[in-house]
């Protein structure tokens, strides 16, 4: 349950997009895509980048 930040890549045919996240809401967003959406392909890592926007509404995945 870290507070470090992460940064969260989801793709999917024409769709690509990058967010920041807290470690456990990355984590609970890759698990619950991966789940019911398998066509989404979602990457979780450390390489975060200046103006990266957070994950829309993130406290969901807490």
């Amino acid at each position: 349950m870290g507070l470090s930040k992460r940064h969260v890549h989801i793709e999917s045919d024409y769709l690509s997009l990058d967010y920041t996240a807290s470690a456990e809401q990355a984590r609970n967003v890759a698990d619950e895509l991966a789940e019911g959406f398998p066509e989404f392909e979602v990457t979780v890592d450390d390489e975060l980048q200046d103006g990266l926007p957070p994950l829309p509404c993130s406290r969901l995945w807490d």
